[in-house]
């Protein structure tokens, strides 16, 4: 598909899912012998031709970002910091050189639960933090849901286009 593509393709969406609220569902040694080869594999070839990859998983991932990064992603997404453990400050002082990220803004408490004005706060903090000298793709951490209140939908996304981003 890539080659077809001749260079129009941008980004490539990569997908495992290999954390849960509270950490890693599969041990790190583990996720290093039979699931990692296989990523560095397909990565490398995309790569190739150009493309950028984005690598989705939910839940606390900290544990496993050393190894995302040396498997070669490029973009980390969902960004689900309603887990415990995630860290949007030690994600982007460690990784931020190396990492693109997107997403952050809840689906489990903010957007569905929260009023306007935690929207506006919630989505205002990300930028601080993780958009600081770019690498930011402010998104939902995952699909909104039904249910979900408009006006806060709407909040996000005026939020964010009035938000300046800080320099480095």
């Amino acid at each position: 598909m890539l080659e077809l593509a001749d260079g129009r393709v941008d980004l490539a969406f990569t997908a495992d899912d290999i954390a849960g609220q509270n950490g890693l569902l599969i041990s790190p040694p583990m996720w290093e012998q039979h699931i990692k080869p296989h990523h560095v594999r397909l990565n490398k070839l995309i790569h190739e031709f150009g493309v950028r990859i984005v690598y989705h998983s939910d839940g606390n991932v900290m544990d496993a970002v050393p190894s995302l990064v040396d498997m070669g992603i490029d973009v980390l997404q969902a960004l689900q910091f309603s887990a415990p453990g995630m860290d949007a400050v030690v994600l982007k002082d460690r990784y931020g050189h190396r990492l693109c990220f997107e997403g952050g803004i809840s689906v489990q408490t903010t957007l569905p639960f929260g009023t306007v004005e935690d929207v506006r706060e919630e989505v205002r903090a990300r930028i601080r933090v993780l958009g600081k000298g770019g690498g930011y793709i402010l998104s939902p951490s995952h699909t909104i849901m039904g249910g979900t209140p408009p006006e806060n939908i709407v909040a996000m996304f005026e939020t964010a286009a009035s938000t300046p981003v800080p320099r480095g």
